[in-house]
């Protein structure tokens, strides 16, 4: 995911099931007549950011697996799911990151908000407060400032070892 603060710095990581999700059953298969949108996201390593392992979850639906390390710090995740008027998603997964001392540090990626016309757009996956806010925003928007809605969505805690 990217990382920002006032103003973005690099990228960073997330993953974990939500247990909004958990026991869900699978998506329906889209019919000929469904209609759809595709979107992307980008997920990139934070200079500060050693390994991430993380999901993403739209409307309770799991859209793309990130697992980025120093040797594979992007990528590209192209996504089409049902056309809807709002999109709630939850980013989940775990990132380690180097703290200034030199020491590793594990942190639960756990953010969602809500997103609107998302058809065509590339999202970045973003962090914010020193790797505790965890967002997904509209690349084209500068600066990248957390969506005032963005919260800690309860759904993806996995304990920190």
């Amino acid at each position: 995911m990217r990382r920002c603060m006032i103003l973005c710095l690099p990228f960073l990581t997330l993953v974990a099931v939500p247990v909004w999700a958990a026991g869900a059953s699978p998506a329906p298969a889209l019919g000929p007549a469904a209609k759809t949108i595709s979107f992307q996201v980008l997920d990139e390593t934070a200079e500060q950011e050693i390994s991430e392992d993380t999901v993403i979850f739209i409307n309770g639906l799991q859209v793309a697996h990130f697992v980025l390390d120093k040797q594979h710090n992007s990528i590209v995740a192209d996504v089409t799911i049902p056309a809807a008027a709002q999109y709630d998603y939850a980013l989940c997964g775990r990132i380690t990151i180097s703290r200034p001392d030199g020491q590793q540090e594990q942190r639960v990626v756990d953010g969602g908000a809500t997103l609107k016309d998302m058809n065509g757009r590339l999202f970045l996956a973003l962090e914010s407060g020193d790797f505790t806010i965890y967002y997904l925003a509209d690349a084209k928007q500068d600066p990248q400032d957390p969506p005032k809605d963005v919260h800690h969505t309860n759904a993806c805690s996995l304990p920190v070892s």
